[in-house]
């Protein structure tokens, strides 16, 4: 064993040292490129020999270099060591610049000179460091969104162009998605994705990365192609106009998923390059952050509904419910104190005085069941049950309803419908809710028609009315608890449609309303079919 390290060794631990270790003489030529050199700039030892150091330079700083090392070398100072000096920027063969921090001797040999540099790398830690930096600004941004809506166009905006050139957004409701929030660097196309945002609710097919999410919650990464590969298993035709428009080549689908629940996908789309491992770790650092905060805007959101649900009940309360309490107190008193012989009269006030109990009555069921609704307490007890006897038992108690106002009522039941799966009870409310509100809105002399139909899965039944029809302002309003098309002329307190879908839902099935103001409206739910054994 040597006592002392020899030459030999000693070239052999530079050699292998992970640092850039790099020698010039006095005219600062490259004499000496280690192992860790070669590793970090990408040339070989034998390309640089003899090169002038400046060739690891950018070339903002190539002029000035040379006078910095030689005013150093004229200095009495033996060495700089690292961090002494500021961050330095390296080049390597590709061309590719990069931070790098660097400690300097010169070494003096008679009047020749010999300069050793130790140069190290560190891209990567900055990138960690902008990426630390990069997530707590975010997750400051995003803590003071207030809002759902506010926190997903924060999280597209904050993804653009830092980890894709374009984003899209998407909340899951139900078994579907909805476009909430898009960016993209380029302001043309990221107007075209707007577009995707008044789209309303979209059913992926299986095949798409989105329906594959709802089942794995793990993500999906295309790295080429990825344009073609999400349009060709895309059915939205704005979805599709999106993608063709940002033609991607490598797409990242991540799950934003909190308390175990999915509450949406966050889309990253690149145009030229795929997502590397560090820049997908980034993604789905966002991605938590981002589902994070959503939650918890959700979660206020929830707060919010039911602070304006509590002010809303007490104005029906306040309002609705103190026109009969008010009817019945001066009509009990009338009959109390009616005094004509044939008693007419007051057999009139209590007839009016059970017409507002029961008006009474019907507003509080509604109240209740809103109530359940919010507690996930609606119960729902579906057996199979032939759909043409419940719709015909359902019409039966609406039809003095619509005889005192003259309006006539068709039921058109589909030849050999199959029997569905369905609570009689509640079906039979929401017939009720959607056929009351067609009379409501039906001048006398017009037509309200029931009519029903098999899809082969499930069965539609659509309530059309030939009334005064709903505007396009007002459609995407007319689910809203408490909301009513005519303030002035208030009938109920504006939940019926609101419980109707509650009940549908709560079925399976689905609810929407069309219509044309002017032109009548109509009301279509769908109840699934029975499944033979």
């Amino acid at each position: 064993m040597p006592d002392r390290i020899t030459h030999e060794i000693l070239a052999e631990i530079v050699g292998i040292a992970a640092d850039a270790i790099i020698c010039m003489d006095d005219l600062q030529r490259i004499t000496f490129f280690n192992n860790g050199a070669e590793q970090i700039f990408g040339w070989l030892s034998e390309e640089l020999l003899g090169q002038p150091i400046e060739i690891l330079l950018p070339e903002r700083h190539r002029a000035s270099h040379a006078g910095h090392v030689a005013d150093f070398g004229r200095s009495k100072v033996t060495a700089r060591r690292m961090g002494e000096r500021r961050e330095i920027a390296g080049v390597r063969k590709s061309g590719e610049e990069f931070p790098a921090e660097a400690a300097i001797s010169q070494i003096h040999h008679g009047k020749r000179v010999i300069y050793a540099v130790v140069l190290r790398d560190v891209s990567v830690r900055k990138k960690f460091e902008q990426r630390q930096a990069f997530l707590a600004s975010a997750g400051e941004k995003l803590a003071s969104s207030f809002g759902s809506g506010e926190v997903l166009q924060n999280v597209a905006d904050l993804a653009v162009p830092t980890l894709a050139d374009g984003c899209i957004l998407e909340s899951r409701i139900g078994d579907g998605y909805k476009a909430d929030a898009v960016a993209h660097a380029d302001p043309a196309i990221a107007e075209v994705l707007r577009r995707m945002t008044a789209a309303g609710l979209r059913r992926p097919p299986r095949a798409h990365p989105l329906s594959e999410i709802s089942r794995t919650r793990a993500r999906i990464l295309l790295q080429s192609d990825a344009a073609a590969r999400v349009i060709e298993t895309s059915t939205s035709a704005f979805y599709i106009e999106g993608l063709r428009k940002m033609n991607p080549q490598a797409a990242l689908f991540l799950p934003l998923v909190a308390r175990g629940h999915l509450a949406g996908v966050l889309s990253l789309f690149r145009d030229k390059r795929g997502f590397d491992s560090d820049e997908i770790s980034f993604a789905e650092d966002l991605a938590r952050l981002a589902a994070l905060a959503l939650d918890n805007s959700l979660l206020l959101d929830t707060v919010r509904a039911a602070l304006r649900s509590r002010e809303e009940i007490v104005g029906v309360v306040s309002h609705d419910l103190r026109n009969p309490v008010a009817a019945v107190k001066m009509l009990s008193r009338a009959a109390l104190t009616e005094t004509d012989n044939d008693g007419s009269g007051r057999s009139e006030n209590i007839l009016l005085i059970a017409k507002a109990a029961e008006q009474m009555d019907a507003l509080i069921r509604d109240l209740l069941d809103v109530s359940r609704l919010d507690a996930g307490q609606m119960t729902i007890h579906p057996e199979s049950v032939d759909p043409s006897a419940l719709l015909t038992r359902s019409l039966q108690t609406l039809l003095p309803l619509v005889e005192e106002k003259a309006i006539n009522l068709d039921l058109q039941l589909g030849v050999g419908l199959p029997k569905v799966q369905a609570d009689s009870e509640r079906i039979q409310q929401t017939i009720s809710n959607l056929v009351g509100n067609a009379i409501k809105f039906t001048p006398s002399g017009g037509k309200i028609t029931v009519r029903t139909r098999s899809t082969g899965e499930e069965v539609i039944v659509s309530v059309i009315d030939t009334g005064t029809g709903i505007s396009a302002e007002q459609l995407p309003k007319v689910f809203d608890r408490y909301w009513q098309s005519a303030r002035t002329d208030r009938e109920g307190a504006g939940l019926g449609l609101a419980i109707a879908k509650g009940i549908i839902e709560g079925h399976g099935g689905r609810i929407w309303i069309e219509s044309t103001l002017g032109q009548g409206a109509t009301a279509s739910f769908t109840l699934p079919v029975t499944q033979s054994e």
